[in-house]
């Protein structure tokens, strides 16, 4: 443990002029000739030493001295030890009772017992401060539990996030997205966003791996689409209640369909519980969503939803549960509540073979399409993926009653425009073109012919 000495009588001013941290859990001893040890929880120390001799020969009484400096120093450790430390560099470490605090005091990263006491397992995780049951929304190693409280998290020599505990086998945190160099950094933001940099570059961060668990500027979707390699970013429910490995219930984006948001048990049957309407996103039950606002993002490199609260008095977040259940919480000041939302009628464990068959509700525009010749608008959603047909294209459409029409992408018939916008638009700019569109049935004009892929 490095250890910094410095003469006290040097270190005074500077130490009122500038903050230094001094996290919880610090112990300080005091040792001859009067030196402050300083021990930090995140393997720092700082060792401030007074030389009496020195102040002695400049005519300076020794004892009247201590009790004055005793309490100047206990101020200014007071003061320290009530700052948060939300950043980890190399060489610190943070241990089992250790935390890391973002700077406005919103989350807090350290470890945690899903199972209490009756648990050996422990995790590396995050949770809103205020919260008093300190439910993680989001933990890092839900695969790879340390045993007991031995456990410790560091920036190893090469740069990278690195949890280890008494068995000495290491978890890297950020695996596939790797550091270049030794000169890293990682800093919990008040988002709840857990990222570690090299310099300014951004080397991987917590939101690029969701848990269970939807927060404000996170973005649920598809990445690096025209780049590669393609990254998909979407929550996982735990598998219980006290276990955050990964569970049998997943929601994100449709992969192919990329303006639908879905609920899947494994990867057979799948409910449908949103969907991009061209202008906003709908949702298929009633909540308070009315109130955050949701944005979706589609071009040629990514396609993600995300949403914000649009204020600063309240937090909200959404959870894919163990049970296939939706939960979404808000706090406003330290008051937190819960809305739950459940699909199927029950369990999608259940009813999964009834939830794949759902239907959505009949569109009051109609449920056929009528063939014209026509050209699709230039604001038309577009799915890349030469496994699409045109029927392919047909049921996307038809699925959504936002969708007025649909079209063949590319001349072979592969990848699909859709359009959402407004469908009078859409009928005076159609006959503009030469190519072939499907336009929803009771928005064609009467010279359009009836089509169908059934």
């Amino acid at each position: 443990m490095a250890r910094l000495r410095h003469n006290w009588s040097e270190l005074v001013p500077p130490l009122l002029a500038f903050p230094l941290l001094l996290p919880p859990h610090t112990l300080i001893l005091f040792l001859p000739p009067l030196t402050l040890h300083i021990l930090w929880p995140l393997s720092l120390s700082l060792s401030l030493s007074l030389s009496l001799s020195t102040m002695a020969s400049a005519g300076v009484s020794k004892r009247p001295l201590i009790p004055p400096l005793l309490f100047v120093l206990c101020s200014i450790l007071c003061f320290l030890s009530s700052r948060a430390v939300d950043t980890l560099r190399p060489g610190e470490s943070l241990r089992d009772t250790d935390t890391l605090v973002s700077s406005g005091g919103v989350f807090e990263l350290g470890f945690f017992s899903p199972g209490g006491y009756s648990s050996s397992n422990h995790y590396l995780g995050i949770w809103l401060k205020n919260d008093p049951n300190k439910k993680p929304v989001w933990v890092a190693n839900r695969e790879y539990p340390i045993i007991g409280s031995s456990g410790f998290l560091t920036i190893r020599y090469d740069g990278n996030l690195v949890i280890t505990d008494r068995r000495r086998v290491p978890i890297i945190i950020n695996p596939g997205m790797l550091a270049a160099s030794s000169n890293t950094s990682a800093k919990l933001f008040d988002s709840g966003n857990f990222v570690l940099t090299e310099g300014k570059m951004i080397v991987w961060e917590s939101f690029y791996f969701p848990s269970d668990t939807f927060l404000p500027g996170m973005k649920l979707g598809w990445f690096n689409l025209a780049t590669g390699p393609i990254r998909e970013q979407f929550l996982v429910s735990w598998q219980s209640p006290s276990n955050p490995a990964t569970g049998s219930f997943s929601f994100g984006l449709h992969k192919i369909n990329r303006t639908e948001l879905k609920v899947w048990v494994g990867e057979s049957a799948s409910r449908s519980i949103g969907f991009w309407d061209g202008q906003r996103f709908k949702f298929l039950y009633e909540s308070s969503l009315g109130e955050l606002n949701f944005s979706y993002v589609s071009n040629l490199n990514e396609t993600f939803l995300t949403f914000n609260t649009g204020t600063n008095n309240r937090t909200s977040w959404f959870v894919i549960t163990s049970s296939a259940e939706i939960n979404e919480f808000t706090m406003i000041r330290q008051e937190i509540t819960m809305v739950n939302y459940s699909f199927c009628n029950g369990s999608l464990t259940v009813n999964a073979a009834e939830c794949s068959k759902i239907k959505p509700p009949a569109c009051q525009d109609g449920d056929r399409f009528l063939e014209m010749t026509g050209l699709m608008p230039n604001s038309s959603v577009i799915i890349e993926s030469v496994q699409l047909g045109l029927s392919d294209c047909e049921k996307m459409c038809s699925n959504n009653c936002s969708c007025a029409a649909f079209a063949s992408f590319r001349d072979d018939g592969t990848e699909c425009a859709l359009y959402y916008g407004d469908k009078n638009i859409l009928l005076d700019i159609a006959t503009e073109g030469n190519g072939t569109i499907y336009i929803r049935g009771d928005f064609a004009k009467k010279s359009g012919k009836p089509y169908s892929s059934y």
